[in-house]
């Protein structure tokens, strides 16, 4: 799914209204009947008896609030109006929404700047719909009065707030120098057709709340011709990638893999990353690990073949015959620590990777080792097409302490490009970014995802997909939303508190069955 401009949204419904002969006030009726029926929905058994308050501003955004704010009245709802007067030019479909309105005789009433505040009146049933603002607002607001008054809207206790298509006071494609105070803090956004970027974010996770898509009936053939960067994996585009086992096929089919990693107390990880590598499907899997680990490896997972390294306690150097092998993917460093042995093994393993065409999976303590040693250019290493898994501070360890999301995502998309590799950059969102400067953001996945262990699996199962004969981009695409979705049936099965990273290893099976019921429905 594509994560659109505010140019390209403007593009998209002046093609409707071209195209569809279709006004813009209908368009805009359109998005709040798809308001009004997931109200309706959410309140269907008490809409009578629940009171709104709605914020409206001047523009757009204000005219699907009082489009909107008609058809609850209509349906019986306690509505109650005020228009934030913050710009004093109105918008043509204000203007009609407006007289719409007053002709059916619902309560108006207008804040202008200087004013005391109103009284909001509220209790459990009470509710705020904020339009104020919407997704073309591109500067903070500067007014102390109007500043106190979003403070106050933050400070009223509403039982829920609902915000229309975007919180008022974010901005869509550009960051905050300043949140506090600016930005209506939301406990629902109700969007149109496209999740906003701020909402992938973690700046603006306290003022976005829950949000949901709402279909306008956007055209899809005018969508697709659109060029973007920026994408959010759902389940069609697992459909697209996900490929069906063939009848008569052997393991042979289904790849050679390869994991490195582990030192002494840290083989639980490898043993993580190679039991998720089988769970997603891999034929055949050999793992290089210290001597200490042999038995643990051979008692818990037997389906793998266990080569060792002359070092009791760590990996000391990494043979040449992998290389001679047919492996057709490789995942290393879970586990690996970062002795000098360990660093100069790495470097060079990397050497030689690079003169061949095995695809590469680098995570934790390699990644680790690479921030310690780019002064080196150890990066200029990778091969291209390479994958790095990191979290969040390891990847600020490779390119430095950003200041915001914005600037994440930039040293991220930079950082891809310039090394010509794939980067997993693990957390709420996992985001992937490709060599082409594309970000995928993830749509799957809960907060018990984050524990011990969580991100060993993750690198198991993309070097799992990888080896399988999925590109480095599908890998990545795949694994992420398979992984994410194994969180959330764990937390279905136990709770986001108690999940650990096998229960997530113990859930892939499950997570496939979804992925073929839904290419089959």
């Amino acid at each position: 799914m594509k994560i659109l401009s505010l140019n390209q949204i403007k593009k998209i419904d002046q093609y409707c209204i071209d195209n569809e002969d279709i006004s813009s006030i209908e368009l805009m009726e359109r998005a709040a009947k798809s308001c009004f029926n997931w109200i309706r929905e959410h309140y269907s058994h008490q809409l009578r008896k629940v009171s709104f308050i709605i914020l409206v501003g001047n523009g757009k955004n204000g005219g699907d609030g009082l489009a909107l704010s008609r058809m609850l009245y209509l349906h019986g709802a306690n509505v109650k109006i005020y228009i934030v007067n913050i710009s004093n030019r109105f918008s043509k479909e204000f203007i009609i929404n407006k007289n719409r309105i007053i002709k059916y005789g619902i309560e108006l009433q207008t804040i202008n700047e200087g004013e005391k505040y109103p009284s909001f009146k509220h209790d459990k049933n009470s509710k705020l719909i904020d339009a104020i603002f919407g997704i073309g607002l591109n500067r903070p607001i500067r007014k102390k009065y109007w500043k106190s008054f979003f403070h106050y809207i933050n400070n009223s206790k509403f039982s829920s707030v609902i915000s229309i298509d975007i919180p008022s006071g974010i901005f869509i494609g550009k960051s905050h120098d300043n949140f506090e105070e600016i930005i209506i803090k939301a406990t629902y956004t109700l969007t149109f057709q496209f999740p906003k970027l701020p909402f992938l974010l973690q700046d603006y996770e306290n003022y976005v709340g829950k949000w949901y898509l709402l279909n306008i009936g956007w055209k899809e053939e005018f969508i697709k011709n659109i060029h973007v960067k920026k994408f959010y994996i759902n389940d069609i585009d697992i459909r697209y990638i996900y490929k069906k086992r063939k009848k008569f096929s052997h393991k042979g089919n289904y790849g050679n893999g390869l994991i490195i990693g582990g030192s002494y107390g840290m083989i639980g990880s490898i043993l993580l990353s190679a039991k998720a590598s089988f769970r997603v499907g891999i034929g055949k899997l050999s793992v290089y690990i210290p001597r200490c680990g042999n038995q643990i490896i051979q008692t818990s997972l037997p389906e793998a073949i266990v080569k060792t390294d002359l070092q009791e306690d760590l990996i000391s150097s990494i043979p040449n015959s992998f290389f001679t092998k047919k492996y057709d993917a490789i995942g290393i460093g879970m586990g690996m620590g970062k002795h000098p042995m360990t660093v100069y093994a790495l470097e060079s393993f990397l050497l030689r990777v690079k003169k061949n065409k095995i695809p590469l999976v680098i995570d934790a303590d390699a990644i680790n080792i690479l921030s310690d040693q780019s002064s080196n250019k150890l990066l200029d290493l990778l091969k291209e097409e390479t994958i790095l898994t990191p979290h969040q501070k390891e990847f600020e360890r490779l390119c430095g302490i950003w200041k915001n999301d914005y600037q994440k995502l930039d040293f991220l998309k930079k950082f891809s490009v310039k090394h010509k590799v794939f980067v997993v950059l693990k957390g709420a969102h996992t985001v992937i970014s490709t060599p082409h400067g594309e970000l995928y953001f993830n749509s799957t996945g809960n907060p018990g995802m984050s524990t011990a262990g969580s991100g060993d699996v993750l690198t198991g199962m993309i070097t799992g997909l990888l080896s399988q004969g999925y590109s480095p981009k599908e890998s990545c695409i795949m694994g992420v939303y398979l992984h994410g979705l194994s969180g959330d049936l764990s937390s279905k099965k136990f709770s986001e508190e108690s999940i650990i990273a096998m229960d997530i290893l113990n859930s892939i099976g499950k997570a496939y069955k979804e992925i073929k019921k839904n290419k089959n429905e």
